[in-house]
C-alpha cells in the first residue's frame, strides 16, 4: 500500500466527512449513471420535443430559482450544479429570452473559475473518492469543448442583442480557452500517469497483456479515431471571423488568421476558400455583392455512455477479475435533415462542414490515458481491499469485496446535453427582399423576412424535427 500514501495523507476530518458521502452516494444512487437517471432523461425528451421553456423552468426550480406559486424567477447565483446552469441557459436562449441565458453564463463563468482554482485538501478528498468509489464522486469539471461553447452562446447573445464589445469578449474567450487547454490537458494526462505509476504492482498491472488486451477488445477503434489537432471548435472560430470582419471596427487581419486554420482543420471548401480570397483581395467578406450566410446547427450530439468489463489483476495473494468501468461515446439519432430550409419556397443546399462527435473524440482521446489511470487505481484500490477482506474473512470477505468492487464501477457520463451534432453551411446572394422558412413539426415553420442589398448572417438551432428553431439574423 505503500504507493498510495499520497492519497491517505489527510485530515481524519476530511476521512469521515467523506466516507459518509461516498456511502449515502453508492448504496443512495444504486448503480444508476447520469444519463440512466430519470431526471437527465426528462430534461432529454423536453430538450428533443422543443419544449425549451417548460425545460427552463423545472431546472430553475430544481435550482431553487423559481417561486413555484408565483412563477417568478430569482437572481441566479453561482450555486448548485454546473450541468443545471448549462441546460437552464441554453433553453433559455433558445426560447429567445437572452437576459436570462446571460445570467446563467455568468454564473457558469464563475462556477468554472472556482472549479478550476479548487482547494488542495478537496481535490485530495476527489482523488480518494475517485481510488475507492469512481470517477462521479469528483466535482464535475467541464471540457474544453463544452467551456468553448458556453462563450459562444454567449456571444451570440450578446450580438443579437446589439452589445457587439460585450459579443467580442465573449468570442475572444472562446479562443483563449482552445489555446490553454492543450497545456492544461499535457499536465494532467502526465500527472495521472504517473499516480498509476507509483506503485510498482500497479505498473506491472496496467501495462500486462491481460489488462492491454481487455481495453483493446472494448475499445478497439480509439487510435483510429479522426480528430483535430488542438482544441479549436471549427464552427466557433468560422462564425467568429464572420464577426471580426464585419462592422466598423472590423479586424480583417484576425479573420484572416481564424479562416486559415479553419480552412486547415476542415479541408477544401468552396464557401470558406471564397471567403478567404475575398478578405485577402477586398478587406472584406463579400467582394461587393451582398450576400447571406446561413448557418445551420443542427441535431443532438453524442453523450456519454458506460462500459462495464473485467480485467485481471494480481495481488499479493492472487489473481482476480477487478471489475473496470470507462466511459464512451454514444451518438444520439435525431432524424434531422437540414436541407429543408427554403427561400421564397426554393430549397438551399446546406453542406456540413463541422461535426461536433469530432470536436468531443478530439478532447475523449486527449483525456483518454488520464481517464484509464484514474479507472487502473480504482481496481488496484479495490483489489487490495478484496484481497485482504478475503484473507481476514475467508471466502464471505472475498465475495463482499467483490460485491463491493462490482456496485461501485461507474464511468462518469456527466455532459451537456444542448449541444448539436453538427453545422451546416450555404452561401447565397442577397439581390433582393426573400422570405426563410424553417420547417418543425407536423407541417409547421418559422419564418423571417431578410432584406435586399444587405450582407447578413441567419443562424439557425434545431435540435430535431419536432423542435421549435431559434432563427437569428445579424446584418454585417
Amino acid at each position: 500500500m505503500k504507493g498510495f500514501q499520497p492519497y491517505l495523507i489527510v485530515t481524519q476530518k476530511i476521512v469521515r466527512r467523506f466516507t459518509v458521502t461516498v456511502a449515502f452516494s453508492l448504496f443512495a444512487t444504486g448503480c444508476a449513471t447520469y444519463q440512466t437517471s430519470d431526471s437527465v432523461k426528462s430534461m432529454d425528451l423536453r430538450y428533443q420535443a422543443g419544449d425549451y421553456t417548460l425545460l427552463a423552468e423545472s431546472i430553475e426550480q430544481e435550482l431553487n430559482l423559481l417561486d413555484s406559486e408565483t412563477g417568478e424567477l430569482a437572481t441566479v447565483t453561482p450555486s448548485g450544479n454546473i450541468l443545471l446552469h448549462l441546460e437552464a441557459a441554453e433553453s433559455w436562449r433558445l426560447t429567445g429570452n437572452k437576459e436570462r441565458a446571460i445570467e446563467h453564463y455568468d454564473v457558469i463563468e464563475t462556477l468554472f473559475k472556482d472549479e478550476d482554482t479548487e482547494g488542495y485538501g478537496k481535490k485530495i478528498a476527489e482523488s480518494i473518492g475517485s481510488a475507492f468509489v469512481n470517477d462521479g464522486v469528483r466535482s464535475y469539471e467541464p471540457p474544453p469543448a463544452e467551456r468553448i461553447l458556453t462563450n459562444f452562446y454567449k456571444a451570440l447573445s450578446f450580438w443579437s442583442s446589439g452589445e457587439l464589445d460585450n459579443a467580442r469578449v465573449e468570442f475572444n474567450r472562446a479562443n483563449e480557452r482552445a489555446r490553454i487547454a492543450v497545456e492544461r490537458y499535457q499536465k494532467m494526462i502526465e500527472k495521472e500517469q504517473a499516480k498509476s505509476e507509483e506503485n510498482s504492482s500497479n505498473k506491472k498491472n496496467l501495462h500486462s497483456d491481460g489488462v492491454q488486451n481487455a481495453l483493446s477488445q472494448n475499445f478497439p477503434n480509439i487510435e483510429y479515431w479522426e480528430v483535430f489537432d488542438s482544441f479549436v471548435n471549427p464552427a466557433v472560430a468560422y462564425i467568429n471571423s464572420i464577426f471580426l470582419a464585419q462592422g466598423p471596427g472590423a479586424d480583417i487581419e484576425k479573420a484572416e488568421t481564424l479562416l486559415q486554420r479553419v480552412s486547415g482543420m476542415i479541408g477544401d471548401n468552396d464557401i470558406i476558400n471564397e471567403d478567404l480570397l475575398s478578405l485577402r483581395q477586398y478587406g472584406r467578406l463579400s467582394n461587393g455583392h451582398p450576400q447571406r450566410w446561413i448557418i445551420f446547427e443542427s441535431g443532438l450530439s453524442p453523450v456519454y455512455g458506460e462500459k462495464k468489463f473485467s480485467i485481471p489483476w494480481i495481488t499479493s495473494n492472487a489473481l482476480i477479475q477487478v471489475t473496470v468501468a470507462l466511459p464512451e461515446l454514444i451518438d444520439r439519432p435525431s432524424g434531422m435533415v437540414v436541407n429543408g430550409v427554403a427561400i421564397d419556397n426554393q430549397a438551399i443546399e446546406l453542406l456540413p462542414f463541422a461535426r461536433m462527435d469530432m470536436v468531443m473524440r478530439t478532447e475523449f482521446k486527449k483525456r483518454w490515458p488520464a481517464t484509464v489511470s484514474r479507472a487502473v487505481i480504482s481496481a488496484a484500490t479495490k483489489a487490495v481491499l478484496q484481497d485482504q477482506m478475503g484473507r481476514k474473512f475467508g471466502v464471505l470477505g472475498n465475495l463482499a469485496g467483490t460485491v463491493y468492487a462490482n456496485a461501485s464501477a461507474s464511468a462518469d457520463t456527466r455532459g451537456w446535453h444542448a449541444m448539436p451534432e453538427q453545422w451546416s453551411l450555404a452561401k447565397v446572394p442577397a439581390l433582393q427582399e426573400v422570405s426563410l422558412r424553417v420547417p418543425y413539426g407536423n407541417g409547421e415553420y418559422k419564418e423571417i423576412m431578410l432584406p435586399a442589398n444587405q450582407n447578413a448572417l441567419i443562424y439557425i438551432k434545431q435540435p430535431t424535427p419536432y423542435a421549435a428553431p431559434l432563427v437569428e439574423l445579424f446584418y454585417l
